[in-house]
């Protein structure tokens, strides 16, 4: 007998085509509440229950979790939004994919570096207004990254994916840290 799965929140297509291949699903599509407080409705003979930070579980959710559910997987890199305490009174095993958004983050972070930097967000305005009337040697000069210093607060997985895509524009990297990186990563 295939193990029974809840999704509590849609997921990507991906996801929810691997988790239908591998288990017996029941999938909340529409993303509205399946819970009351927190308690997904639709556990009762699940084995596992995936979640994500919109859908938080509390001691008193899992509580009422039904003894068949031995694992709660998390869509996403924190698990803040599930008491781990509860968890582990209740044995339930908890996971969570730590290293899913590094480089979204990381190209985001630089996303909003160039377009600082280079003010597209007021080039954009522009546009949208209707207020173009063409280029001009001064118009939003925005600034020349390469050259510029990088600060980066922790160099963990996302600062280092930061700072490696920081370096492809020429900038010069500082960084804070508890402990220096070893050479090869500085």
């Amino acid at each position: 007998m295939a193990q029974r799965l809840l999704i509590t929140r849609p997921m990507p297509d991906a996801v929810l085509v691997r988790a239908e291949r591998d288990y017996e699903v029941t999938a909340n599509q529409e993303d509205a509440s399946w819970a009351i407080g927190g308690v997904p409705l639709k556990a009762e003979g699940a084995d596992a229950v995936i979640t994500s930070p919109g859908a938080a579980l509390t001691a008193a959710d899992i509580e009422a979790l039904p003894e068949s559910v031995k694992i709660v997987a998390t869509f996403s890199v924190g698990f803040d939004h599930i008491d781990l305490d509860a968890a582990k009174k209740r044995g339930l095993a908890v996971t969570h994919t730590p290293d899913v958004l590094t480089d979204a983050t990381a190209d985001i972070a630089m996303l909003c570096l160039l377009g600082a930097a280079r003010r597209s967000w007021e080039g954009q305005e522009m546009l949208r207004r209707g207020e173009w009337s063409g280029w001009m040697p001064t118009q939003l000069m925005g600034a020349q990254l390469s050259g510029q210093r990088l600060g980066v607060m922790g160099m963990g997985r996302i600062g280092q994916a930061v700072a490696k895509r920081a370096r492809g524009f020429g900038l010069k990297i500082h960084y804070c840290k508890l402990q220096r990186l070893s050479p090869e990563i500085e």
